[in-house]
């Protein structure tokens, strides 16, 4: 078994601006623009161009700096950073080095025991993206040729470095959906639309350390760990030394190739960037950014148990989702905090299933709010609430037309007498003592009654009526 496991996470945060980092290229819709469509000369680093900061990069950074507990530089500088590959035309990237936007921050993670951990964040660094590249007939080990996309190329980028603090996949990917629903949460990207990508560190029992190259999705960084780990098990049984490596994940083939020897820090020949001025962060600058920070969904989840009394899992499911955490406050203003808790849970898990997000239903809390009356008043069972929520998720606007179909009925009596009649083999088999076909004779009565009979009732009618 492998022991002394060091991991550390160095994630990349494409931030929601309007314009790229450096240039006044717009970022609306990037993705979808036909390629080399979203650049210039400065993007492109061509000769006699100069960047402009873009002062809403900083005001975001800072904004997550905070939010992750660091200190925040009361100045800093921007630096060039050599980099002799075709996805920077330049042949050097603007990056921030000796000193970082924010540094010595932390980030507590917590897994399903309730065993807590803090992480140390190292630093926190403004950066540019390189262009995108395409490899065309294969990957980036086999390809013909690469293409290469500038669209990309001064993206404004985040990047969050972890000390080695993590000791296994599945607390890296704890720790990343955390981090994920903090800049959520913030509001600082946009998940789906602008990506978060991570290069892993990853060194066992005291050895050389390899970083693995944008991982996208957090799945997958639990995953290049897996192999990682494994791989450099190998190479020690195989009495084989481990040497400080970048590599490339392939998710197609689940494989990790060698790219390069790992350069150290001096290869890069770190200079300051002269088109650049230094930028003093005032006291005054961090307050008022402080002060925009929201409630975040660690302490959404503390405060739920405490002030509503419910259980961690329900609070977790609640404010874990943005979007679910402002429905399920505004329900709460009308409904009882415990009962409501229960049913946006079951309303999330009927979203999912059906791959949506509540943003993309025309659902209110006001037709919500009904739904739960209904079955708070007991005019609906609770399995056809359940339909019903199935229902209006797509159609809202009929949620009256919708609850006719669900609504207790008048007729039960006669449809479980109906049964009784119908199913006579299973209620023989009732009375000489099998309790399954009191089962299926329950289920029988729901489905006649499309589900306006609940469980409950169906067993207390059907043992009333063969005594």
């Amino acid at each position: 078994m492998v022991k002394n496991i060091k991991i550390g996470l160095e994630t990349h945060v494409q931030l929601n601006t309007n314009t790229k980092l450096f240039c006044s290229c717009s970022m609306k819709n990037i993705s979808e623009a036909p390629e080399n469509t979203r650049c210039c000369p400065i993007c492109l680093g061509m000769p006699g161009s100069k960047p402009s900061l873009n002062k809403a990069v900083l005001d975001l950074a800072i904004k997550i700096g905070l939010a992750l507990d660091c200190k925040i530089s009361p100045e800093t500088f921007f630096s060039r950073k050599t980099y002799l590959y075709p996805d920077m035309s330049k042949n050097f990237q603007i990056t921030q080095y000796e000193i970082p936007i924010a540094k010595k921050g932390k980030l507590e993670i917590t897994d399903r025991n309730g065993k807590r951990k803090e992480i140390n964040i190292e630093r926190i660094n403004i950066e540019e993206d390189p262009a995108k590249l395409h490899h065309v007939d294969g990957d980036i080990s086999s390809a013909k040729y690469t293409l290469i996309n500038y669209n990309r190329s001064g993206i404004p980028l985040c990047e969050i470095v972890t000390s080695p603090d993590l000791s296994t996949p599945k607390e890296a990917r704890i720790f990343l959906k955390k981090l994920s629903s903090i800049l959520e949460y913030l509001k600082v990207f946009i998940p789906g639309e602008l990506s978060m990508k991570s290069d892993v560190n990853v060194s066992i029992e005291g050895g050389e350390r390899i970083e693995v190259k944008n991982v996208t999705g957090i799945i997958e960084v639990e995953k290049v760990i897996d192999c990682e780990i494994f791989r450099q098990g190998c190479l020690l049984d195989d009495k084989k030394k481990i040497e400080r490596e970048t590599r490339a994940w392939l998710p197609e083939s689940k494989t990790i190739v060698l790219l390069r020897k790992k350069e150290s820090e001096e290869d890069y020949g770190y200079i300051f960037e002269p088109d650049l001025t230094k930028i003093e962060v005032s006291k005054e600058w961090i307050q008022k950014i402080q002060k925009t920070l929201p409630e975040l969904a660690h302490q959404k989840i503390e405060r739920y148990q405490k002030q509503y009394g419910i259980s961690q899992e329900l609070a977790f499911s609640m404010a874990s989702d943005l979007d679910i955490a402002i429905f399920y406050e505004k329900c709460i203003i009308k409904q009882d905090p415990k009962f409501a808790a229960t049913w946006i849970d079951l309303l999330k898990k009927t979203l999912y299933y059906n791959d949506l997000s509540i943003k993309e239903t025309k659902l209110t809390t006001e037709i919500f709010l009904k739904l739960l009356d209904l079955v708070k008043s007991e005019k609906v069972t609770k399995s056809g609430a359940e339909m019903i929520l199935r229902d209006i998720i797509h159609s809202p606007e009929k949620f009256e037309d919708i609850i006719k179909n669900y609504s207790i009925i008048d007729n039960a009596e006669q449809i479980v007498s109906d049964v009784i009649s119908e199913e006579s083999k299973a209620v023989s088999e009732y009375i000489s003592g099998n309790q399954k076909a009191l089962q299926f004779l329950m289920g029988q009565v729901i489905k006649k009654s499309n589900r306006r009979i609940d469980a409950i009732t169906a067993k207390s009618m059907l043992e009333k009526k063969l005594k």
